[in-house]
């Protein structure tokens, strides 16, 4: 009997989405360091990297590649462990372009509207490499159930990102939009420790949702023994 976490044949589909959505993402960063192809907050060269728009969708874009490579090459097929690494990374990184489009619609575009938001790169970064991957994961990454333990390693972009930002203020001082270009601090201490508190809330929100629209919906029990299972077959072939 197929364990829950052996891999199985990916239908093609599934690499031609990978395909896709990492040629977006590096066209969409050609855009945006070349500052070609117009849209808002977007600034000059490798500065864009300072945004998590721009970190999330080339996190993607890279698990997308190192995805299409090792399934490409047989080497998920051949090591379980290998295939499960990968399928966890597509899942941290397909929260994390969630999280940037809930953002972008929840927060951006009542403020601007929405055809400044999808102008230029924009268009790949907050629009159509977040709803691919959101797709891609849950039609074609349904070969193991995620457990909810897992839900929690889907924060580990957006906490390393609120270091790094925290980082900047602290050491540059807030100034708005230079070291604090989302205007975390504008509300003192206790308004960006509610912001970081209630970004990271939704970051969890949304693994959760992933989590139960990709059929993951078993208990902290049972995604223990499925572990259990799979390291028994592993060592008895």
């Amino acid at each position: 009997m197929m364990s829950s976490h052996t891999p199985q044949k990916k239908p093609v589909p599934a690499l031609v989405s990978a395909g896709v959505i990492a040629a977006l993402t590096m066209l969409g960063l050609y855009q945006m360091l070349t500052h070609t192809g117009g849209g808002i907050l977007i600034v000059s060269g490798v500065r864009n990297l300072k945004h998590f728009t721009v970190d999330s969708n080339l996190l993607l874009g890279l698990v997308c590649l190192a995805y299409i490579v090792l399934t490409a090459a047989g080497v998920t097929a051949r090591h379980p462990a290998v295939w499960l690494l990968a399928e966890r990374a597509l899942y941290v990184a397909t929260v994390s372009v969630a999280l940037t489009f809930t953002v972008v619609m929840l927060f951006f575009v009542p403020q601007t509207g929405l055809a400044p938001m999808i102008q230029g790169a924009n268009l790949w970064f907050h629009l159509i490499d977040p709803v691919l991957a959101v797709v891609t994961f849950c039609a074609f990454h349904r070969d193991r159930p995620i457990p909810l333990r897992e839900t929690a390693a889907a924060l580990a972009p957006t906490v390393v990102y609120a270091v790094y930002y925290t980082a900047v203020v602290l050491v540059r001082g807030a100034h708005f939009p230079d070291t604090d270009w989302y205007g975390f601090t504008r509300g003192g201490v206790t308004g960006s420790i509610a912001t970081a508190a209630g970004i990271l809330l939704a970051t969890w929100l949304l693994a959760l949702a992933l989590r139960l629209a990709a059929g993951g919906r078993i208990s902290r029990k049972t995604a223990d023994n499925t572990d259990n299972t799979d390291n028994t077959e592993t060592m008895n072939p």
